[in-house]
């Protein structure tokens, strides 16, 4: 069956009759709620397929969403950007497992690649609901999974930008209260998700009171304004790295990049194997190297590198990484913003403004997301914020001496003593002694016999 919905949403009296009469045997709920039980009610009283009236009726007292409620105009954009997110998800995951062939792991990858699946099945969802509005669980699946790709790119982004705040202050990014507050900052966005989820779906599904629908739509708006701020988060984490200077400890302290990575071209893999040949380096490094901060790749930085068989690479700046983060933030921000304000104008779906429009959904939530990600594979974000994998056990459980500048005792010791002319001449044949002139400690303390009368060196 398919019912053509509209957006014309006049009624006739009779309509407004038949409605009251099924509000009033529900305890008269509050218009906008309970839609997939009147549904089931209204093919109850009047067969599998519902008068177009009806429709108009029950759609136009929904309240207002983004995009609004779709129409069978809305399956051909909607099929447009299902193909678009599905080549952009191949892309990502071509580019992971080329990646993961050559030993390159940029875990990054596969949230975008859980982000266009999301996308996809979000705006395939919207053709079958287009066709029936009557399909209530496919349109608050298809609703939730609008908002839920948004949210996922905001969070990648902001390890991005962590990743950045890391390379600058790679003292402070690499403290654990850093990292908890991190954390904890994603677990909170994780309620965050399942708050906006409850809230946006069970007045489709239960009947509520004025004030029970009024407190969700509530929730919704403070969501909503939890979800704006969140979008900024990636590109405060980078001002604030640049806006406080790095300090003494970050520039001393050593940092490990991935010197292997030559270029940041779209078409640039790194050589397979690079990764191990780098990690057998530190099986003859210094102790404290093999400890060294993982950070992303750089050729201008104020730090000790930990360098690497080759140092021969191009101009790897992070001008253009900053502007991806930019750019893509702004984007994610104006969709955040503009559903933050079709939130507050609560109004009914037949009083709903410009904003409500599908195309205004379309650019937002389609035209500029795909902006985003062409963005993110033609910058190769997978070359750009890959942090160099974490030592294997084997090479981490070395134990070797720590360069110093300064002269060790042994050495001082063993100066003076060689200097000194009181070592007496009366060795016997089976060794030597020290004069009572002569201290039995330091470097000479526990001397070994000489193996012979003719050797006029010590032997220790």
């Amino acid at each position: 069956m398919v019912v053509q919905s509209t957006t014309n949403y006049d009624y006739t009296g009779a309509t407004a009759g038949l409605m009251d009469l099924l509000r009033y045997l529900n305890n008269y709920p509050a218009l906008g709620t309970g839609i997939e039980r009147l549904a089931n009610q209204g093919h109850n009283l009047l067969g599998s397929e519902l008068p177009i009236e009806f429709l108009k009726y029950q759609v136009g007292y929904q309240i207002n969403l983004i995009g609004s409620y779709p129409t069978d105009t809305d399956v051909v954009p909607s099929a447009i950007f299902v193909a678009a997110f599905a080549v952009l998800l191949f892309v990502h995951l071509g580019i992971f497992i080329i990646n993961c062939s050559r030993h390159h792991f940029f875990w990054v990858s596969i949230g975008w690649v859980f982000y266009c699946i999301l996308r996809c099945i979000g705006f395939g969802l919207r053709i079958p609901f287009g066709k029936d509005v009557t399909r209530v669980p496919t349109g608050i699946a298809s609703e939730v999974l609008l908002i839920l790709p948004s949210i996922v790119l905001v969070s990648l982004n902001l390890i991005l930008a962590q990743r950045i705040f890391t390379w600058r202050h790679p003292v402070g990014g690499s403290r654990k209260l850093f990292w908890g507050f991190m954390i904890t900052l994603y677990i909170f966005v994780l309620a965050i998700i399942g708050m906006t989820i409850a809230c946006a779906a069970i007045p489709y599904i239960y009947f509520l009171s004025e004030g029970v629908y009024s407190s969700y739509k509530k929730v919704v708006q403070a969501s909503a304004v939890l979800i704006l701020a969140y979008s900024l988060t990636a590109i405060s984490l980078i001002g604030l790295a640049y806006f406080f200077k790095p300090t003494r400890k970050d520039e001393n302290l050593y940092t490990y990049q991935p010197w292997w990575i030559e270029s940041f071209s779209p078409f640039y893999f790194v050589k397979k194997g690079a990764v191990y040949e780098a990690e057998e380096t530190f099986m003859k490094r210094n102790h404290n190297h093999r400890h060294a901060i993982r950070v992303i790749a750089a050729t201008h930085h104020h730090y000790n590198m930990v360098e690497g068989l080759t140092n021969q690479r191009g101009d790897l700046s992070h001008n253009w990484s900053l502007g991806l983060i930019a750019i893509t933030t702004l984007f994610i921000f104006v969709g955040s913003l503009c559903r933050l304000i079709v939130c507050f104008q609560d109004r009914y779906t037949r009083e709903q403004s410009r904003l409500c429009d599908p195309v205004a959904m379309y650019i937002l939530w389609g035209l500029l997301e795909v902006i985003i990600n062409v963005l993110y594979i033609v910058g190769r974000v997978d070359l750009r914020f890959y942090r160099p994998d974490i030592l294997p056990a084997k090479v981490r459980a070395i134990i070797t001496a720590q360069q110093s500048i300064e002269q060790s005792d042994a050495s001082s010791e063993f100066d003076q003593y060689s200097s000194e002319e009181e070592i007496s001449d009366t060795e016997s044949s089976e060794g030597f002694d020290l004069t009572p002139n002569v201290q039995k400690e330091g470097f000479v303390k526990n001397a070994k016999e000489l193996e012979s009368d003719d050797d006029e060196e010590f032997r220790f």
